[in-house]
């Protein structure tokens, strides 16, 4: 049986992007770290999300993260 495919990419605006920056040198740890804890809670609320829609659980789920400098798949979640 074929699975489908489901994928979510999120773009952050100028100010979130900023934001996260802030963020990221106020607690002292690199920009990239702070962005993918962000996807990890993202992706955790989405999955909780689509399964309470019934989402097929063999349909493999691929979020993108899209600022300001770059526009990355995020894996290994």
């Amino acid at each position: 049986m074929a699975t489908k495919e489901q994928w979510y990419q999120v773009r952050m605006d100028p100010k979130l992007d900023e934001d996260m920056g802030k963020l990221a040198e106020r607690l002292g740890k690199h920009r990239a770290e702070v962005f993918h804890r962000a996807m990890r809670l993202y992706i955790a609320v989405k999955n909780r999300q689509l399964d309470q829609e019934g989402r097929d659980p063999e349909s493999p789920l691929r979020v993108f993260l899209e600022d300001a400098h770059s526009k990355t798949e995020v894996t290994g979640l």
